[in-house]
């Protein structure tokens, strides 16, 4: 998945969880718009069951004042009679709205409202009657309210107070849901943002997690291929835009490292032209001796019908054996000029450091004659994991540069010097030291430079101490330099030690 889909996961499961949590305060809302709505229904049925008693005295007050007065009654039972239409038809309005309730308990309250109403009508007809059947003109003596009280007390005042019970039910249930709706609020107020942010966390760190391992992958990459170690591939399975910078650094890698190669077989050609001389000297004096040796038996054979004495022929078979040295000498010479100028493979294996040495002291040695004598203490070492020729071409730089440090005039004064010692289980250290002029300290850290050169122009690239860089950091090691002016220069290379040489016990 792209970084862009992720963030989308990421941006979609924080919408949801908030649109969550939204969805559950609607909701609470409603339920406590929904309460409140019971409540103020509750308490406005207990005024309408209260005002229906309190209008039942009004109607038997008017009926007394409309008797003496000479009115008709049955006007005044109308009025009542809508009046109390009125209040009951709310009553039944306010009941059909409770929808939390069952369906049973508001059958219930409905059958009783139907109740309730019978009554009232009954009883308030048989008040008007008895005030209608009172003789015109003549005032009541108080018989007519006294027994219409005692009616209303017998058969519409328990309806009422049972009326007002289940409203005070209905609020005593009300104030219990509302208690347990509160206690519910506060416990989902904690837990429901802790639960939010728990997923969110857990989502974004199964997106976020992988992405940091891939980057420290990919820097811990870019800084091995940053170290010369080009080789070193990053991984490419996922697909995102990590992969995609991943395959651009591997491509970056393989190009550097066709141009390392380039570089390498470059520098090895300039270090071959820089010792043609003295491998022409090298060539020419067993060349000489081929000849001349060759010469002599040839004249010798040319006597045709010639005996040799014993004498004459072990002078043959002496020209002949230093004609053979001479040309095996040309070949070694030829043999150690092909491993120079050839293009380096990419093979690596155990390495004896005392037989790359030795090689390469016969290249320098052009280098040397005049300046300095070659040092080695290199025996007692473990072989070392690396590429022979590409150390051979460092070595034979360190040794050259070391050697045209010194001034020429006095070999025996001065010395180029090369140890070897094991400086960690693992590890082999080889010192390259010479006793020349050693580098100035505004130049120290800038020799490993590409092109960087002290050397006068033609007689230097400025490649060398950079390309022995790159191949060391390649194998896996270190190439670090200490200097003194007029004291000397000392290069320290520090390569791994071949693993079946340090798996093998020390002896």
């Amino acid at each position: 998945m792209t970084i862009r889909g992720k963030v989308l996961v990421l941006l979609v499961v924080a919408v949801g969880l908030v649109g969550g949590l939204g969805a559950a305060l609607h909701q609470f809302a409603a339920r406590g718009r929904l309460m409140r709505d019971w409540a103020l229904g509750s308490q406005e049925q207990r005024y309408l069951y209260s005002q229906l008693r309190g209008d039942a005295l009004v109607f038997l007050s008017d009926l007394q004042r409309v008797h003496g007065s000479g009115a008709l009654p049955e006007a005044v039972l109308g009025g009542y009679q809508r009046k109390m239409e009125v209040q009951l038809a709310r009553l039944r309005e306010l009941t059909d709205q409770k929808e939390h309730w069952s369906g049973e308990s508001r059958d219930r309250e409905k059958k009783h409202i139907e109740r309730l109403s019978q009554e009232l009508r009954l009883w308030a007809q048989h008040a008007e009657g008895r005030v209608a059947r009172l003789p015109s003109g003549i005032g009541s003596d108080g018989a007519h309210p006294q027994l219409s009280i005692f009616e209303f007390g017998r058969s519409v005042e328990p309806l009422l107070q049972a009326a007002l019970e289940m409203q005070q039910e209905d609020l005593q249930e009300l104030e219990r849901l509302s208690d347990r709706g509160i206690r519910t609020g506060e416990l989902l107020a904690i837990l429901a943002p802790l639960a939010a942010l728990c997923v969110l966390l857990s989502v974004a760190l199964t997106i976020l997690l992988p992405m940091s391992r891939q980057l420290r992958e990919l820097l811990a990459g870019a800084e091995r291929i940053g170290r010369g170690e080009l080789q070193h591939k990053l991984p490419e399975t996922r697909r995102d835009e990590f992969t995609t910078l991943a395959r651009g650094f591997n491509q970056m890698a393989q190009e550097l490292k066709v141009s390392q190669s380039r570089l390498m077989l470059s520098d090895r050609l300039v270090s071959l032209g820089r010792t043609a001389a003295s491998v022409g000297h090298e060539i020419n004096n067993p060349l000489v001796a081929v000849i001349s040796n060759l010469a002599y038996i040839h004249g010798e054979l040319n006597h045709a019908q010639r005996s040799f004495s014993e004498q004459e022929r072990r002078d043959l078979l002496q020209a002949l054996e230093e004609a053979r040295d001479g040309a095996e000498r040309v070949h070694f010479i030829a043999q150690d000029l092909k491993t120079l100028a050839r293009a380096d493979d990419e093979s690596t294996g155990p390495v004896d450091v005392a037989e790359v040495l030795r090689d390469v002291a016969k290249m320098a040695s052009h280098e040397l004659k005049d300046r300095a004598r070659l040092v080695q203490q290199v025996a007692g070492v473990p072989r070392i994991h690396g590429n022979a020729t590409r150390l051979g071409q460092v070595f034979l730089n360190l040794i050259v540069n070391g050697a045209q440090a010194i001034s020429p005039g006095n070999p025996a004064r001065n010395e180029v010097r090369v140890t070897a010692r094991l400086s960690a289980p693992d590890r082999v250290t080889v010192d390259v030291s010479d006793t020349g002029c050693g580098i100035p300290p505004e130049n120290l850290e800038r020799i490993f430079d590409p092109f960087f050169t002290t050397k006068p122009v033609g007689e230097g690239t400025g490649l060398g101490l950079a390309v022995c860089l790159s191949i060391i950091q390649s194998l896996g090691g270190t190439l670090t330099v200490e200097s003194t002016p007029g004291q000397g220069t000392t290069f320290h290379l520090t390569l791994p030690v071949a693993p079946a040489e340090a798996a093998a016990p020390p002896g």
